[in-house]
């Protein structure tokens, strides 16, 4: 009888706001308690780029900041946080935690805009939960600022294909544009946007003139960004500005096809190593052979696997039951863009033939609604189970207590040679 009590309870407060302000405090004592755990952590070493370019940025020389970065948003936001946080890498690593722990603000409105708001606490729980995202709060990274605005972008987007109103294109252009500011892979979301409300404004043709609208804004607002760039400071630095001439030159690489030169420069490499096989006069299809021949499926295996490892492999089990779920016009928007953001990654590990974890944190971010959508109805069943008590175990172990071991044993296994290399040398 007790145990139906506790289900009935915990169902009724994630049903309400406090399940909000539980996981917000929360997520912000485990980044505070990370930030402390690995203090003696070496920054990363693009940390070092931004902090010197803020650092620039803070002595007045905006110029100087640009030519070690030209993407200033980041470092500008270092220097403003530095104002009230002396230490530049403190002040760089509040940036990446605050992030974390404001962008579930935007996930977990739109997780209740698309399902409801049991499902949105689960699915911040799990977003708060998971190992990767914790880690990256002592990292000097553009990627927890580019998720709390991307994910507002997002956000804005959905409701403005549920609402059709202007206020909302508006802003999910304008969120959508400052997370350019942050990561490059940002503009992604422009196209694929238009060409969503385009779709929509040909397929429901009795709603086409609020999503004309929109289209028009998403059009408009980034003339008005261009035109006045070329106003205030002419074509050259409008072009070098926040990489911009670095997009147009991937745009022109990817319809010649010149992405592809790595890959066949590894194809040749493997051609090449098939006669070091002991027995190659005995046969065909060794493992140099195979490799060669499968290599995007081996490169999208890998994208695969890196993917669940941020996302957390136990959270595969929730999302698979989430995708259940029916399928609704701003539910589609969401799926698509992931989709088409992997695309992206998968582009860019073709090209380059490496690929980050934290490139995937967008699309994985973006999943969590449908990990929260399982988890609800895995709590569900197991409201209902004959061995409530035992279930809520495995539960508690898996998706809950697994999660936490992850990190905290990633707190133990960091490297400080860098910081006490640097110590002797100082001294």
């Amino acid at each position: 009888m007790r145990i139906n009590n506790i289900w009935e309870h915990v169902s009724k407060w994630t049903d309400s706001k406090g399940g909000l302000i539980f996981i917000l405090c929360l997520s912000a004592f485990l980044k505070i308690l990370a930030i402390v755990a690995l203090s003696d952590k070496a920054i990363n070493p693009d940390g070092v780029i931004y902090i010197s370019a803020a650092q620039q940025f803070a002595a007045g020389h905006f110029m100087q900041g640009l030519s070690i970065y030209p993407m200033p948003l980041y470092p500008l936001l270092i220097t403003f946080i530095h104002f009230l946080i002396p230490n530049w890498v403190l002040a760089a690593r509040f940036i990446s935690s605050a992030a974390l722990v404001l962008a579930l603000i935007p996930l977990y409105l739109l997780t209740k805009d698309l399902f409801n708001r049991k499902i949105a606490f689960w699915a911040c729980l799990a977003a708060t939960l998971a190992p990767e995202p914790n880690g990256w709060a002592v990292e000097v990274i553009r990627g927890p600022a580019f998720i709390l605005i991307f994910a507002w972008a997002v956000y804005f987007a959905q409701r403005a294909v549920r609402s059709a109103k202007r206020t909302d294109f508006l802003l999910a252009a304008f969120f959508a544009w400052v997370s350019i500011f942050f990561r490059i892979e940002g503009i992604i979301f422009i196209p694929f946007y238009l060409f969503f409300l385009v779709g929509l404004a040909i397929w429901k043709a009795m709603e086409r003139g609020p999503f004309l609208n929109g289209i028009i804004i998403w059009i408009a607002f980034p003339l008005c960004f261009i035109l006045f760039g070329f106003v205030a400071s002419g074509a050259e630095r409008v072009a070098s500005f926040n990489r911009i001439d670095q997009v147009m030159q991937e745009a022109q690489n990817l319809f010649h096809l010149k992405f592809l030169d790595n890959y066949h420069h590894i194809y040749q490499q493997l051609k090449a190593l098939e006669g070091s096989s002991p027995y190659t006069g005995l046969g065909k299809q060794n493992l140099v052979a195979i490799a060669r021949h499968y290599m995007p499926i081996i490169y999208l295996l890998g994208l695969l696997e890196g993917y669940i490892k941020v996302l957390f492999p136990f959270f595969v089990i929730p999302l698979f039951w989430g995708f259940r779920c029916s399928l609704l016009r701003a539910r589609v928007l969401v799926l698509a863009l992931v989709i088409f953001y992997l695309l992206m990654v998968y582009y860019y590990v073709l090209k380059m033939d490496f690929v980050r974890t934290r490139f995937l944190f967008a699309p994985a971010f973006l999943l969590y609604p449908w990990v929260g959508a399982g988890l609800e109805q895995i709590f569900t069943f197991l409201k209902q189970a004959s061995k409530p008590k035992f279930l809520a175990a495995v539960f508690v172990i898996f998706f809950i207590v697994s999660p936490r071991g992850k990190v905290v044993h990633s707190f133990g296994k960091h490297d400080d040679v860098i910081i006490r290399t640097g110590v002797w040398l100082a001294a």
